[in-house]
């Protein structure tokens, strides 16, 4: 099949929709626990709103891959594009705010369908090395398409805690480009690999993916707590040094095929591990907000070259006949780490603070770079 713009940028959009689906409405979420005071601890269920749907993507997922690989590709991606806008955009036409906490469960069962369909599309229409350079391209434009929707976000909630929802009504008016571009991919089966029915071999790909998010959503989840709490910041250093890290993500991102050329996926991850132990230290160690930016360097290059380089890992071990359902394990392994990463970190603030879990953390994270690296070295010297 050939590969026109077209193509390219419609599945760029559905790239962007993950991303949309939850950071959308953040600024939204104190106006919503007051106009709904009434409810029995509304700051706790308004909080669900962005948990809620990654819970759904996480049980939903695997169950979508497996019906990719039976169906198809379209039909559960054009379904799921459908129920994303009516699901995400109820928020904007419903008053009763346990049906928005419904239509946000709903809104994730639709980017388990996005998310699984569309990345089994760019694993059937590319090879290799255009697969390298796509994803590169797919991590800035999902990185630049998260400062654009916190922004987003943020202005419309000034008008009122209805309308960030009307975002997720955007990808209506990119319908017509999506129909038209988008074709159904002839799968050719290849000989069973011992990797497709092996779920041990790709468990390492899975729990990679998990400890990924969680790692990632320590800066939602925790760093707005100690920017306001701790340093004293403002809300807007919150939006700015999100907005820088993904900046720097997006750019460093764009960079992942050129140097995939020179590294391996496991030498990458030693390279990823390093900067981010970097980052998460300088974050446990800042005494202003000004120092706090220093880190988005080095947080953003890690997670620039993170996720892409686990979603090229799992491209490259299956086959195209069951490559839906290997997406969909991994999909809802980035949703699953999403949605515990504040539990699982909650006891550690308990007891250390906020700059106490970045700091075990970076420990953490730096001694599994250094065991990678041994294991590299220990392979050498078998051979």
């Amino acid at each position: 099949m050939q590969i026109t713009s077209r193509l390219k940028i419609s599945l760029l959009i559905l790239s962007a929709m993950g991303m949309m689906s939850g950071i959308a409405i953040v600024a939204t979420l104190p106006l919503i626990s007051k106009e709904f005071t009434t409810i029995a601890n509304i700051d706790f269920l308004s909080k669900l709103l962005l948990t809620v749907p990654s819970i759904v993507v996480a049980i939903f997922a695997p169950v979508v891959g497996i019906i990719v690989d039976k169906i198809g590709r379209l039909k559960p991606l054009y379904f799921g594009v459908l129920l994303f806008i009516v699901a995400g955009s109820s928020g904007f036409y419903l008053d009763n705010f346990y049906y928005i906490l419904i239509g946000r469960a709903f809104l994730g069962a639709s980017v388990a369908l996005i998310m699984t369909s569309s990345m089994a599309l760019i694993g059937d229409y590319f090879d290799e090395d255009s697969r390298h350079k796509f994803i590169s391209l797919q991590g800035m434009v999902v990185g630049l398409s998260g400062i654009f929707f916190i922004i987003s976000g943020g202005y419309l909630a000034n008008l009122g805690w209805r309308y960030p929802f009307i975002i997720y009504a955007l990808p209506l008016l990119l319908l017509p480009l999506l129909l038209s571009s988008i074709k159904e991919p002839k799968i050719t089966p290849k000989k069973e690999q011992k990797n497709d029915s092996n779920f041990k071999v790709m468990l390492p790909v899975y729990l990679t993916g998990f400890f990924s998010m969680v790692l990632f959503y320590m800066l939602p989840t925790q760093i707005p707590y100690l920017i306001i709490n701790d340093l004293g910041g403002s809300p807007s250093s919150i939006s700015y040094f999100i907005a820088l890290s993904m900046l720097i993500n997006a750019v460093t991102a764009k960079q992942y095929h050129h140097i995939k050329k020179r590294l391996s996926f496991e030498q990458l991850f030693i390279v990823i591990y390093l900067f981010f132990s970097i980052g998460l230290f300088v974050i446990s160690q800042v005494t202003t907000v000004s120092g706090l930016f220093g880190a988005s360097l080095f947080i953003g290059v890690g997670f620039g070259l993170l996720l892409v380089n686990v979603n090229m890992w799992l491209l490259s071990l299956v086959s195209p006949e069951k490559r839906g359902r290997a997406i969909g394990f991994l999909t809802s392994s980035f949703y699953l780490g999403q949605f515990v990463s504040p539990i699982l970190f909650e006891p550690i603030v308990k007891y250390n603070g906020i700059q106490g879990l970045f700091f075990i953390v970076s420990i953490f994270v730096f001694s599994i770079a250094l065991f990678i690296f041994f294991k590299i070295i220990f392979k050498k010297t078998r051979v």
